[in-house]
């Protein structure tokens, strides 16, 4: 590989020597590269853990740099017990939560963009674009996880960061747009989070059954049942956990104890459910010009192809 040098201008965020360097005003000449990175972006603390948290660990464990920018703090969403939290200050409770989740998969470099719960529709679209690419310039990530164009279950926030993600993405790599920002950036593989259709009916089936009127997304769907998810057919990326991988997810999921009902099929299952409905993770790699350029499918790597 060409030697790469790198400037405090840039403020890369691949290494704690390369960052701290920076910071002094040094320029370091890279002689190995740094293993490419995943950035997840989402709506709410949660929507990381459920998504690809064993993705992350697996990824922190092989060394990769992750990390996981959220656009609220889930203000307005739900305490399933109130001794956990109060509306005044879930934001906070649910910041923490966040950031334990994080931490129980490998990864600290966590951040926020400081919207509303349930408002991220109404906010500017420059402004936010310009604060996901402010952190796509810093850190580099040549992955980017987001949700899929209908939000997973028609949740309006998360369809919101789906498409300023996308927006980001594309401004990240412009050198014309923002360019106080530091040097443009391509993102090279951009997944949405996947979630079989056919694993959110058998999910439904199995409430039901049980005398149980679950909903995927509750009063936040806005779209059937039917509709919601990936169709197992179309996703194109598979990650089958290992036992310390699921270990980590379950730890990731439980750290938000505010959003975990006691009825929550998550709480309730028993371990056979919980590693059949969860010890999969799916995700689509969406194709260019989305994604910087065509990669095999099917895969069980994102990193496949770097």
């Amino acid at each position: 590989m060409m030697k790469q040098e790198w400037h405090s201008s840039l403020h890369i965020a691949y290494s704690r020597e390369v960052k701290q360097t920076a910071i002094k005003g040094e320029t370091i000449t890279m002689t190995t590269p740094t293993k490419p990175g995943l950035m997840g972006i989402f709506a709410h603390p949660d929507d990381e853990s459920f998504g690809m948290a064993g993705t992350m660990k697996r990824a922190t464990d092989a060394g990769h740099p992750v990390a996981i920018v959220c656009a609220t703090r889930g203000e307005e969403g739900q305490i399933a017990d109130p001794a956990l939290a109060t509306p005044a200050n879930l934001g906070q409770v649910r910041e923490q939560e966040l950031r334990r989740a994080c931490a129980a998969v490998g990864v600290t470099d966590v951040s926020f963009l400081d919207y509303i719960d349930g408002h991220l529709a109404e906010a500017n679209e420059d402004e936010v674009i310009r604060k996901i690419v402010a952190h796509l310039r810093r850190m580099r990530p040549a992955v980017v996880a987001t949700f899929d164009p209908k939000g997973a279950y028609g949740h309006v926030d998360h369809i919101a960061i789906h498409n300023l993600t996308l927006g980001a993405v594309w401004a990240a790599a412009d050198g014309d747009r923002y360019p106080e920002l530091g040097a443009p950036h391509r993102v090279t593989k951009v997944y949405y989070t996947a979630i079989p259709r056919e694993r959110l009916m058998e999910m439904v089936t199995q409430a039901r059954s049980q005398g149980q009127d679950f909903v995927p997304g509750g009063d936040e769907a806005t779209i059937p049942v039917e509709e919601m998810g990936i169709p197992m057919a179309e996703i194109t990326t598979i990650l089958h956990l290992t036992d310390a991988e699921f270990d980590a997810k379950q730890n990731a999921i439980r750290a938000h104890a505010t959003q975990m009902p006691a009825d929550s099929p998550f709480a309730n299952g028993s371990p056979e459910d919980l590693r059949r409905m969860m010890g999969t993770e799916t995700l689509f790699l969406a194709p260019p010009p989305v994604s910087a350029q065509p990669f095999p499918a099917p895969e069980d790597d994102i990193f496949a192809g770097l």
